[in-house]
């Protein structure tokens, strides 16, 4: 398992403009600075996806084209990374609008193997988290819970926030990551292939 090559494609408001027909596609959706363009850096080992300090930055869904061989067989993917949302600057308009561009473009993309819920260790789950998740659910989406920035906190914190994550997804499944350690990498990145490859 390795990455052959990443790089940034475009970035678009519509499934119908992404272009590259039928390759497989991974959707990484989060709040406002929880480090989903950290996650596809550390993920494919290079700076290819654009990180902002300002929250509420990424107005777009920014595509990225991973090549990547899995299982001896050289393969290719799409990371797409969706614009933060819950950032309480940013107008209600605003948010309102990326909220209808991001259920608009999952309801209508039908290369989508899965959703990574990119999520910060050391937040607690509110009610915009659960409007989320139960979209999830409504929708009958398939996505994995990741818990980020986890070498900002004790092994035994984690942990905990691993149990109480089981509480609210069930069943779905969850990893722990750190862009800045690299921890959880190949878990994610194996658990990413082996979805995209079903």
């Amino acid at each position: 398992m390795r990455i052959l090559n990443a790089e940034y494609v475009k970035g678009t408001l519509e499934p119908e403009n992404r272009g590259m027909s039928n390759i497989p596609e991974v959707c990484f959706i989060g709040r406002s600075n929880v480090g989903k363009s950290s996650m596809i850096n550390t993920l494919v080992m290079q700076k290819v996806a654009r990180t902002s300090s300002t929250p509420g930055a990424t107005r777009m869904v920014n595509l990225y084209s991973i090549d990547y061989e899995y299982r001896g067989v050289r393969q290719q993917l799409i990371f797409s990374d969706f614009p933060g949302f819950g950032y309480s600057k940013v107008s209600k308009v605003m948010q309102q609008n990326w909220q209808k561009m991001i259920e608009g473009y999952i309801e209508r993309n039908k290369n989508i193997k899965r959703i990574i819920w990119v999520y910060d260790a050391r937040r607690e789950f509110d009610n915009l988290d659960e409007m989320l998740l139960e979209w999830f659910f409504d929708r009958k989406l398939h996505f994995t819970l990741v818990l980020t920035k986890t070498d900002k906190e004790s092994r035994n914190f984690v942990d905990i926030k691993k149990r109480l994550s089981r509480q609210w997804i069930g069943e779905g499944e969850i990893f722990t990551f750190s862009a800045k350690t690299g921890d959880g990498r190949k878990e994610l990145l194996t658990h990413i292939f082996s979805t995209a490859d079903t």
